[in-house]
């Protein structure tokens, strides 16, 4: 009986999705943005996941959970934000500052506690350590913000624990940027793509170097596209 449940549910998902990419426009405007660097037939596997995990369509355009695309892959993450989000409706109250273990000036490990309240009114602590080693790119943001970056993954770590049925396949992109290729093809030079998109000077600019971008390449330079686009917001409200 439950295998057939399951399999109504899968076939009422693969509905909703072809429902939604029905129009040739909208799959392109998909793989264009919220999808970029996905052929068509793995934004659907991502879509598919997703929505059998529990989230919605609309939580893919919100970028609560989104796809990161590697090796013709993806892996799928959400943002730390709707994971807090998640485990507030689950009962966390509250988190406690990172504490980071530093040996000769390099970061060792962060631990990271969060507190749940019970049905009958108790506060549980879950807390989490994983180590820098194991998670460290070096590069980017590891390179400039370790500690904000470590302190992603432990909370991660800690709220996984907390809510194990809510978010026991939930995965940020800190915890992940370790185990894939940065980019499909070795001859990309990240820093050259930063220095192009911080020379733009308006969004049409910014658009058109975006685009040009390979996609595996994307999901490493969105922090640089979002100093961008608020640099030019600001020049713009200064204009007027």
């Amino acid at each position: 009986m439950e295998a057939k449940n399951n399999e109504s549910r899968v076939a009422l998902i693969k509905e909703e999705i072809n429902k939604q990419l029905h129009d040739p426009e909208t799959v392109k405007s998909l793989l264009d943005t919220t999808f970029n660097g996905l052929e068509p037939a793995v934004m659907k596997r991502a879509l598919l996941e997703g929505m059998i995990r529990g989230f919605q369509f609309k939580d893919f355009l919100e970028k609560n959970v989104y796809a990161i695309p590697y090796g013709g892959k993806y892996s799928l993450v959400t943002s730390i934000d709707y994971s807090r989000k998640i485990g507030a409706r689950s009962g966390i109250v509250g988190v406690e500052a990172p504490v980071y273990k530093d040996e000769l000036g390099k970061i060792i490990s962060c631990s990271v506690t969060v507190l749940k309240r019970f049905a009958d009114g108790t506060i549980g602590k879950f807390t989490a350590e994983p180590y820098f080693s194991e998670y460290t790119t070096g590069k980017n943001l590891w390179s400039s913000k370790p500690r904000t970056m470590i302190a992603k993954v432990a909370e991660m770590h800690a709220l996984r624990k907390a809510c194990p049925e809510e978010l026991a396949q939930a995965y940020v992109e800190e915890e992940l940027e370790k185990e894939k290729d940065p980019v499909a093809a070795p001859s990309i030079d990240l820093n050259a793509l930063r220095d192009q998109l911080k020379s733009c000077k308006t969004q049409d600019e910014l658009n058109r170097v975006w685009a040009d971008i390979p996609g595996g390449a994307k999901p490493f330079l969105k922090e640089t596209v979002e100093e961008v686009k608020a640099f030019i917001l600001s020049e713009t409200k200064d204009i007027v």
